[in-house]
């Protein structure tokens, strides 16, 4: 089962994985800015020259995958050789469309750093590590708790298989972004393995809260990370979601991390629930609090308010 940290700091795919944290990460690459890691490069390099080779797949993997095991370690993967020759045929059919986004990435992903600093001024983007990699799709996001830091890896594999081949990457980086403006603000709940679900709520909520803020044009699918069935959720599905928060609002189960957070989940609502209720009680709450004070509110004020607006969603109150 997964642990409970993947199912709040990984991307959609992430949330079904399973993931034993681990520690310490490499210095492969070169960054073009402060914290910016780009491995594609080196990648579709190691992908050439594999070409050709009577087993691909491991060529594939000792030319960049086995030599960069202790990054890929610190973000709950091991690429091994079966796994690889799994990945291959599938990521060859989309190699053409993952290639142009890897390429125009780091433009856009300095756009972004841009963009966010001018919303959330006292975020410091060089206090951060972004790694750009092939997540063999394991994730189109994923932050791993690490020692001090709280480094994001983003699968360029991921992003097109899980979101399509033009996926709102302004969306999305302002997601993980706020994810990181969060453990710099108020590292205390986002840095606890195991968070309450009105934690995991406010985590997550706020999170797709400022994705939507910064993103005004985006549609409710792409803020929801292209989920299909939680956009479409009626009135009564999110009453529904609420009232079961609610009924487990200080629980630290794994078990209910699953039931609202893990893609991977059937039951009587739709998988990731949580992120759709997060997002409403965000939307409440930050009637009141600029996005900057957001991830500030924590502890029993913070739990309290969260009560109350779960339970005015679970009865239907504007």
């Amino acid at each position: 089962m997964p642990t409970r940290r993947s199912f709040l700091l990984g991307g959609l795919a992430a949330a079904a994985m399973q993931f034993a944290p681990r520690r310490g990460h490499g210095r492969e690459g070169a960054a073009p800015e402060a914290g910016f890691v780009d491995l594609m490069p080196e990648f579709w390099r190691a992908y050439a020259s594999a070409e050709g080779a009577a087993d691909r797949a491991r060529a594939l993997h000792d030319a960049f995958f086995a030599p960069r095991a202790s990054l890929y370690a610190s973000a709950g993967l091991k690429p091994g050789i079966e796994r690889v020759a799994r990945w291959l045929p599938e990521f060859d059919a989309m190699a053409d469309d993952v290639r142009r986004l890897a390429a125009g990435f780091p433009a856009v992903h300095a756009a972004h750093v841009r963009r966010f600093a001018r919303a959330l001024p006292d975020f410091d983007h060089a206090r951060t590590r972004i790694y750009l990699l092939p997540s063999l799709f394991a994730f189109d996001g994923h932050l791993e708790p690490g020692g001090e830091g709280l480094p994001l890896f983003i699968g360029a594999d991921g992003l097109v298989r899980y979101h399509g081949s033009s996926p709102d990457l302004s969306v999305f980086l302002d997601h993980e972004s706020f994810h990181l403006y969060q453990f710099q603000v108020a590292p205390g709940l986002i840095g606890d393995p195991a968070p309450p679900v009105y934690g995991a709520l406010w985590i997550e909520g706020t999170a797709t809260y400022a994705s939507e803020r910064l993103n005004p044009g985006a549609g409710l699918l792409h803020v929801l990370l292209d989920d299909a069935a939680l956009a479409g959720a009626d009135a009564g599905t999110r009453r529904a979601v609420a009232s079961a928060m609610l009924d487990a609002l200080d629980s630290t189960d794994e078990a209910d991390a699953a039931r609202f957070f893990s893609a991977g989940e059937s039951g009587p609502f739709p998988a990731r629930g949580g992120y759709l209720v997060g997002l409403e009680v965000a939307r409440r709450i930050g009637r009141e609090l600029s996005l900057a004070e957001l991830p500030r509110l924590q502890g029993p004020a913070l739990r309290e308010r969260v009560a109350r607006e779960l339970a005015a969603l679970a009865t239907g109150q504007a």
